[in-house]
């Protein structure tokens, strides 16, 4: 008989300035159709699907879509805060989207320990003479920060997928090999009703434990 797969679960937040398309990405890698008009993220926005890892082990993606507005930057960061993989997107066409990584590594250096960090360049399929950004600079900031660099565009679908089967499999051996030292990966919650029952069932075994002990006084 097969064994029945153990599903675990990876959160992965986005992270980037605004228009960058942190929501174009995941609409992509989610199969929903691209649009250029693609409206701002509002707060932050949750998405989930189902991946495949390197070892065959099938595991629940959780992605968190986040506002990039300035507004918006401490509740995306307080959204994080569970998450094992953090993507930073920039702009290939907008350089102060790029000079800002560093502000966005330094917020998830104080605010998260032992995460997984990918950078994706996007909009990479627009014509490299009105990029802001060359393919150098951002291949030498990647390798000075040792961060995995994916170039990306929502609108060809290139490099999305590969670039959160990157963060998902790295977050998943980062933790697993973690798992001595208390790090570990967390399990898919249940149900919020079920956890109501199992209170009410452990609260109710505790009160007739107590009342066998003062019969028996």
């Amino acid at each position: 008989m097969k064994e029945k797969i153990k599903r675990n679960v990876i959160k992965i937040g986005m992270l980037g300035d605004s228009r960058v398309g942190k929501t174009a990405i995941c609409n992509t890698f989610m199969n929903i159709e691209f649009m250029d008009n693609t409206l701002s993220t509002i707060g932050m926005e949750k998405l989930e699907s189902q991946m495949t890892l390197k070892n065959g082990e099938e595991i629940k993606l959780v992605i968190w879509d986040t506002a990039g507005q300035e507004r918006f930057h401490s509740l995306a960061l307080k959204t994080i805060r569970t998450v094992q993989g953090v993507v930073v997107v920039f702009d290939f066409t907008c350089r102060k989207s790029f000079e800002n990584i560093t502000n966005w590594l330094n917020e998830v250096k104080e605010n998260l320990n032992e995460t997984t960090i990918v950078l994706f360049g996007n909009k990479c399929d627009i014509e490299e003479e009105l990029w802001e950004v060359s393919r150098e600079a951002a291949i030498e900031f990647a390798k000075e920060k040792n961060l995995p660099l994916f170039e990306t565009s929502a609108k060809l679908n290139k490099g999305i997928k590969e670039g959160f089967e990157s963060i998902t499999n790295l977050a998943y051996e980062k933790y697993e090999g973690n798992a001595n030292t208390g790090i570990q990966l967390k399990k898919e919650e249940e149900p919020e009703e079920q956890k109501k029952q199992k209170s009410k069932c452990c609260g109710g075994g505790k009160e007739n434990k107590k009342s066998e002990g003062e019969t028996k006084k």
